[in-house]
């Protein structure tokens, strides 16, 4: 009987096949260009795409299928490539030959992303006031909340009338002290009644003792509306007694001597709800 050599064990044989099976596998891999993913090269790709195609000028359409499948296509490159994203997003802001919608859409995703660098073109806009309620430039400030008081307190200042008005409003959104800080700074010397409107709701939600005396003085606005806000604002903060009335739309020596009255009794100690 002949003795069997070293490669004629049966283990070595099937050891030798095994470790064929795997090197045929590892050259089928390596031939189908299944390597790892490359950072830049998907980063390059997501660039591409984006350049390449109607994805940012669609982001302003009319259209809510086709927006909404640009934004989704944003949202899909944020994740890929986050940075490259954004910074392009940014660059896009910039561009004179991009829509003022779009750009209001693409700050608006840059709020909802909490990036800061998007506060100063949202500033810039707001200031222009090119439209009156201008819900997308709203939305994206009051993402920012009190982060974007010191900016629109700042239009509120400037601004022209619906810039003014757009910035009254944003203030009373985001709220807090500061907020109405600006909108009680705005009241006094405001010629805009739909301004100081919104500047009187601002003093009926602040929740401080200082805001009642102001809305006694705006018992005095040549506005009926604005007079009607302030009354109704203390009626629900201080709770005149049955005695003090105020009418807004009252003949002008009517309320002038109803609000004289409404002043003293503040002054001699409402008590604040």
């Amino acid at each position: 009987m002949r003795s069997l050599s070293f490669g004629d064990s049966p283990l070595v044989k099937q050891l030798l096949g095994t470790v064929m099976a795997t090197l045929t596998v590892s050259l089928m891999v390596l031939g189908s260009g299944c390597k790892p993913i490359d950072k830049r090269s998907a980063e390059a790709d997501v660039l591409k795409d984006i350049r390449d195609t109607t994805v940012i000028p669609d982001l302003g359409s009319y259209d809510e299928a086709i927006r909404k499948k640009s934004v989704s296509r944003i949202l899909m490159s944020l994740q890929k490539a986050p940075d490259i994203t954004r910074n392009l997003l940014l660059a896009t802001i910039d561009d004179s030959m991009v829509s003022a919608r779009t750009k209001r859409v693409i700050c608006t995703l840059l709020a909802d992303l909490g990036d800061l660098r998007a506060m100063a073109p949202l500033t810039r806009m707001l200031a222009e006031g090119s439209q009156a309620e201008d819900d997308l430039l709203e939305t994206a400030l009051l993402e920012f909340g009190e982060r974007a008081v010191s900016g629109v307190s700042t239009v509120l200042a400037e601004g022209g009338p619906i810039a003014r008005r757009n910035a009254a409003g944003i203030l009373l959104g985001i709220g807090g002290s500061s907020a109405h800080d600006a909108l009680r700074m705005r009241l006094r010397i405001e010629k805009d009644p739909e301004v100081r409107f919104l500047c009187v709701c601002g003093l009926v939600e602040d929740r401080r003792t200082t805001s009642l005396a102001l809305l006694g003085e705006a018992l005095d606005d040549i506005d009926e509306e604005v007079r009607r806000a302030a009354w109704g604002g203390l009626s629900r903060r201080a709770r005149p007694p049955g005695a003090i009335l105020f009418n807004p739309s009252g003949l002008p020596e009517v309320r002038i001597r109803q609000a004289l009255q409404v002043r003293k009794w503040l002054e001699v100690g409402s008590v604040p709800l």
